[in-house]
């Protein structure tokens, strides 16, 4: 039986509560504290406490900070993480159970630029697709991120490590830095000390399809299947919309969409997305 098929017929099945409390284990990121990894702690806390039901459960993080690959290898083995977070791609969705509702209702894939204001002019001129592949973009070398970008004609600097890409961008080893809309401010206030003229580029702004789910090991279709009844319960009873807007909202207001030049980019590695365009779901700019 496939890992979807699994998770249907589990749905479908009512699950005995457990006394003891199920501790749900969730990567800790790339280095202590790591910011990028707080919320969806707190979304998979909901998710289990929408189906207390099945028994107490505690999301906890693991100890040991981890990179992309290692996050990915340790949840196929199975000994330090039981669930943890990616861009979705017909890859890991054969390789794992997709928990599909996004967790961030899609902002994932809209991406404003890092830059060190003492080049920006290096991207002041850009106004289309075809002006931003004159420049260097820094990613993550084992990000799905690259591979969109890559695939869409543009020039990707790949880094090793996370941290890594500040300095990067610092030194002039490329041009701009495309994150999350979410990510912009945090990551000024964490690097901006020791790079003073780290900012946001003010005038564009970078679109593609990039919903990110829980993933969970194959072998634990019973966790995936409570996640995902979590979940939907949520976004029927509105407290997924709420720990969204009290996460997201007020980076999105600072973002300035609707005064931004917008450059569209394909998603090759996705087929379809589930409640396309529907508002629960998705924030659509």
């Amino acid at each position: 039986m496939g890992c979807l098929a699994s998770i249907l017929a589990l749905l479908l099945l009512p699950l005995a509560a457990s006394a003891a409390e199920l501790q749900v284990r969730y990567p800790a990121g790339s280095f202590a504290g790591d910011f990028r990894f707080a919320y969806p702690v707190r979304l998979l806390q909901l998710a289990l406490d929408k189906t207390a039901a099945d028994g107490p459960a505690r999301a906890v993080q693991a100890m040991l900070p981890m990179g992309t690959e290692r996050i990915a290898a340790e949840l196929e083995r199975g000994e330090l993480l039981d669930v943890a977070t990616f861009p979705a791609s017909r890859e890991l969705e054969r390789r794992f159970c997709a928990v599909r509702v996004c967790i961030r209702k899609g902002i994932l894939g809209i991406r404003l630029f890092l830059v060190d204001r003492r080049r920006l002019d290096r991207i002041a001129a850009v106004e289309d697709l075809d002006g931003l592949r004159m420049l260097r973009l820094g990613q993550g070398f084992d990000w799905l991120d690259a591979g969109i970008l890559t695939a869409n004609g543009l020039q990707v600097v790949p880094s090793t490590t996370y941290e890594g890409l500040f300095p990067m961008l610092a030194d002039g080893r490329f041009d701009a830095f495309p994150r999350g809309v979410y990510e912009t401010a945090p990551e000024i206030a964490r690097f901006g000390a020791d790079i003073p003229t780290l900012a946001v580029e003010p005038r564009l702004a970078l679109i593609y399809p990039l919903p990110d789910y829980f993933f969970v090991s194959r072998r634990n279709p019973a966790l995936a299947g409570r996640l995902l009844r979590g979940l939907e319960t949520a976004v029927a009873d509105g407290s997924y919309e709420a720990l969204f807007q009290e996460a997201f909202a007020s980076d999105l207001r600072a973002a300035a969409l609707d005064r931004r030049r917008i450059i569209r980019l394909r998603n090759p590695y996705i087929d379809d997305i589930p409640h396309a365009g529907d508002p629960r779901y998705w924030h659509l700019p």
